[in-house]
């Protein structure tokens, strides 16, 4: 599912191994079904740089991933809501500091203000939690709602959508009032606000722009199956598929992996850049595995990090001569 990758500069310094390369950083949710020794669903998140990166798992223990419904990366932190697991975990993208929040129902979450947003579907609301304390509880902004989805919080507004009979997407102040309806028949389990737009994806494999009213719907890209994630970058946009369709060693055409897609941000050049474990066992039923949603945390290019460090260097010869002074 989203968010803010171009504010990962800090993490960026703090990893050499990202910081030798100008790539970015995809880091998604999956899940697949596991019938040997026991049938139960498993999860992870997982990460690669882009473009041909070897995938690989970030996070697989079971008591802090199961199903994770998305990823999200907000405040300097990921974050991905666990139905399975009824909770929502956060951890920095350096794999240290976890958190745990006991939220059940989670579907989508955002931070905002050092607050913390979390859509519940079957609940019909939106809460809000103060990370600023230790053992936050929740408060609730919104109530009442048709299957809340997605959230997308800014400075001054909540961003939401409903699907299923509802299929919109609405939006209202932080605290709640001046509820409005956006756009109208669109299933979109993920959105994303940014540059003055909103992007939004569907359950039925389009990829659409609106500005911030909701005027001006623009259809960017389709025909790319089911859309469950989208994450904005300066410069590219980033999809997820939950399942693609593949063929079988029999020739048969079936449903397979998810997918990651790239764009530009008209939509343009729409690439595959990844595929989720597919693997074929005839002793087993085939199960490949699902992509849930996707974030990416965009490093900067290697002149960006010269600046800076020019910029650094400047500033402590400045602080040495003062001090000399």
């Amino acid at each position: 599912m989203k968010k803010r990758g171009r504010h990962l500069l800090a993490f960026a310094l703090s990893c050499s191994s990202f910081a030798a390369v100008a790539a970015d950083q995809l880091v998604w949710s999956e899940t697949y079904q596991q019938f040997l020794p026991r049938f139960a669903t498993v999860g992870s998140i997982n990460g690669a740089s882009v473009p041909g990166g070897e995938p690989g798992a970030l996070v697989t223990d079971p008591t802090r991933v199961k199903g994770p419904n998305g990823v999200e990366f907000a405040a300097g932190r990921l974050w991905w809501p666990d139905q399975q697991l009824n909770r929502v975990v956060s951890m920095l993208p350096d794999g240290t500091g976890f958190k745990t929040y006991n939220i059940a129902g989670a579907y989508d979450v955002d931070v905002q203000g050092g607050m913390l947003y979390v859509t519940r579907q079957n609940s019909g609301d939106i809460l809000r939690l103060d990370l600023s304390l230790a053992f936050p509880s929740a408060e609730v902004v919104s109530s009442g709602l048709s299957s809340p989805f997605a959230i997308d919080v800014t400075a001054d507004s909540v961003f939401w959508s409903q699907v299923g009979a509802s299929n919109r997407l609405m939006r209202s102040n932080l605290d709640g009032s001046g509820a409005q309806t956006l756009l109208t028949g669109v299933n979109a389990y993920d959105f994303e606000v940014s540059g003055g737009y909103i992007y939004l994806t569907t359950t039925d494999g389009f990829v659409k722009r609106a500005n911030l009213d909701g005027s001006g719907l623009t259809t960017l890209a389709s025909g790319l199956g089911f859309l469950n994630g989208i994450d904005v970058t300066d410069d590219t946009l980033y999809v997820s598929a939950l399942n693609g369709v593949t063929t079988l060693p029999s020739g048969t055409q079936t449903l397979g992996a998810g997918r990651i897609f790239s764009m530009g941000l008209d939509g343009s050049g729409a690439t595959e850049i990844l595929r989720a474990q597919e693997i074929y066992d005839p002793n087993q039923p085939f199960a490949p595995s699902q992509v849930r949603g996707v974030a990416v945390l965009a490093v900067p290019e290697p002149s960006a990090y010269a600046m800076l460090l020019a910029g650094l260097g400047l500033t402590a010869l400045v602080a040495r001569r003062r001090r000399q002074d």
